[in-house]
């Protein structure tokens, strides 16, 4: 009785239990590095998300300053959705 039992619900627990850790990830937002020309102090960086990255409509900003993806307001200036 005891066999039959084990042979019937251990297979059953595993099943479950790999469903349900298959579904107990968690992404992580991705961080990226953005940089600012900021009159005293010169170029300073920032972390920012990804969209910022990624978009085209809405200009990212740190307070009142541009994001660039480099040192340099020659390079891509940063925007998102």
């Amino acid at each position: 009785m005891k066999s039959k039992f084990l042979k019937l619900v251990l297979p059953a627990f595993a099943l479950l239990l790999a469903v349900g850790l298959a579904f107990a990830t968690e992404e992580k937002p991705v961080v990226q590095q953005a940089h600012y020309l900021h009159p005293i102090n010169g170029w300073q960086t920032v972390n920012v998300e990804d969209a910022c990255f990624t978009g085209s409509n809405m200009a990212c900003k740190y307070d009142i300053y541009q994001l660039y993806a480099e040192e340099s307001e020659s390079s891509q200036a940063l925007y998102k959705n």
